[in-house]
């Protein structure tokens, strides 16, 4: 780690964690209100799903995803998403919203429409990408929904801290050290949140279509795992076995960008069988093991914000990591929006902890065993007999989790005591409170509340999908509309881009995917 406890402390910089800034992306699949998914096109309403900040698509033309900018306030950013899920309740006609990770009942694969961007270059390659995906992973499992949580330190707390210890290292590089020394704590520890938060233990009927062992079938429809917490992230779905053997190091930036340089230019033979044209029309944008960054599948990733046309992983390794996307984040049926401030809050302070808890590097022996607890925790995660690779030995679940979250407890009391005035309420305290309340009882963990909802109420899990998708829809249109005008206008603004992107291209989309591609040597 680039610095201590007590270098936080005597800086001052503890004072900056008041300050850190978190923004979301949530996934939601379009459906009828039978419970199918949607073949309508992108509502007009929403505007260009190519260049709205607030409201696209991500693999499917089904599935948007409802973006917030970046806040300090944790009410703040809710309020927002809540507001974002107001203006698409009002601009989807009589459709709902998919509540749950694992999509709704689909028969076969071409029932899930691949997202259309337009005739622009851009909005080709964002196409021609999504096809290569639906070619490597079939449609299905593109059609899970989840979170990606994006959270990031502010400046001043990394400037206080090279003033404070006279460092020779560049804001740059004390930045690359911190964030990736708390992702390489974070998948040391990530069994807890999947423990805690999971929420996928169920998938729909005929997702597979072939006979899976250990599963147990529901009467009305849907089959689920007694004790998993987040099959979505598991084998039946962001897991892929070429994406598995690609271990990318998060030792330092350098190692990180090489091997991911790597996935991008490195041939795989399943990939080159498929081909980049299925006769004219491309179904690919190449046949490596990854085709560009964004399929790079991990809980965890160091990110900067990269300009139109140029390629994440040059701008990241020039300009260095700016926050950090956690990618591992259920949608909790149980919440309208699909997150609540009490996830918020334990992510935060667990992101705190992850940074402040010494870091060494991930060894080759190391990462198999935290696969293997990763396999575990989402499979079985609320099995009382389980036991996780923890410091260094075998434990089992509980015991790991009450002595991993008093970790963070005393982490937590600590930095409080710097930031929180005499009468303030402490939100991080509260959420790890109820956190140690999941663990005494599994029972009010939200992977054993939603296959105890399907049994107890006796309903398929389309059943359950249309009843909560129906609830909230009347939930939102209840709502006030506090920042609808500014969504209305960005969806008319995104449109006159789109159509501007389009009239003004000089290259063939061809040239314009070499010239792309290219960029990575």
């Amino acid at each position: 780690m680039p610095f201590n406890f007590e270098d936080l402390k005597d800086s001052g910089a503890l004072e900056d964690l008041k300050s850190i800034r978190r923004g979301i992306e949530k996934e939601s699949l379009r459906i009828d209100s039978l419970g199918s998914i949607s073949t309508q096109e992108h509502p007009k309403a929403l505007g260009s799903a190519l260049t709205n900040s607030f409201v696209t698509t991500d693999f499917s033309e089904a599935l948007l995803e409802l973006v917030t900018p970046t806040f300090i306030e944790v009410k703040e950013c809710i309020d927002f998403l809540e507001q974002i899920h107001v203006f698409v309740h009002r601009s989807i006609g009589d459709e709902l919203l998919w509540p749950l990770s694992m999509p709704c009942p689909v028969d076969s694969e071409e029932e899930i429409p691949i997202g259309y961007y337009g005739t622009s270059n851009s909005g080709l390659m964002k196409r021609a990408y999504r096809e290569g995906l639906a070619q490597r992973y079939g449609r299905k499992m593109q059609a899970i929904a989840g979170i990606h949580y994006n959270f990031s330190f502010p400046n001043s707390f990394f400037k206080k801290i090279i003033q404070h210890k006279k460092r020779r290292e560049s804001l740059k590089d004390i930045k690359n050290q911190s964030y990736l020394g708390l992702a390489r704590n974070f998948k040391r520890m990530e069994w807890l949140y999947f423990l805690l938060f999971g929420a996928s233990p169920v998938i729909p009927e005929n997702f597979t279509g072939k006979k899976l062992d250990n599963f147990k079938n529901l009467n009305y429809g849907g089959s689920y795992k007694t004790f998993a917490t987040s099959l979505r992230m598991g084998s039946l779905g962001y897991i892929s076995e070429v994406q598995d053997d690609l271990n990318i190091s998060m030792n330092s930036l350098e190692e990180y960008c090489r091997d991911l340089r790597i996935a991008l230019s490195k041939k795989h033979h399943v990939y080159e069988k498929i081909g980049e044209f299925d006769s004219d029309r491309r179904i690919q944008l190449n046949s490596s093991v990854i085709q560009i960054e964004n399929e790079y599948y991990n809980t965890i990733r160091p990110k900067r914000i990269c300009p139109p046309g140029k390629r994440p992983i040059n701008i990241l390794k020039q300009d260095g990591i700016d926050y950090l996307e956690l990618r591992c984040v259920d949608l909790d049926p149980f919440c309208p929006i699909g997150i609540n401030a009490e996830q918020i809050n334990f992510l935060d302070i667990f992101l705190i902890f992850c940074l402040l808890k010494p870091s060494p590097p991930l060894t080759k022996d190391e990462m198999s065993h935290l696969k293997t607890n990763h396999e575990k925790i989402i499979n079985s995660g609320r099995d009382p007999k389980l036991t996780l690779f923890y410091e260094g030995k075998e434990l089992q679940v509980q015991k790991a989790a009450e002595l991993l979250l008093d970790e963070i407890k005393e982490v937590c009391l600590i930095v409080e005591s710097f930031i929180l005035q005499k009468d303030d309420s402490s939100s991080w305290q509260e959420s790890i409170k109820l956190q140690k309340n999941k663990v005494k009882d599994f029972g009010k963990t939200p992977s054993h509340k939603l296959i105890s909802k399907l049994e107890k109420d006796k309903i398929s899990y389309t059943e359950l999908g249309v009843t909560i998708a129906s609830e909230n829809k009347s939930f939102f249109k209840n709502c006030k509309d506090r920042s609808i005008k500014t969504l209305e206008e960005e969806a008319i603004v995104s449109n006159i881009k789109q159509k501007k992107l389009e009239t003004s291209q000089e290259k063939s989309f061809e040239e314009y995917l070499d010239n792309f591609l290219g960029q990575v040597s």
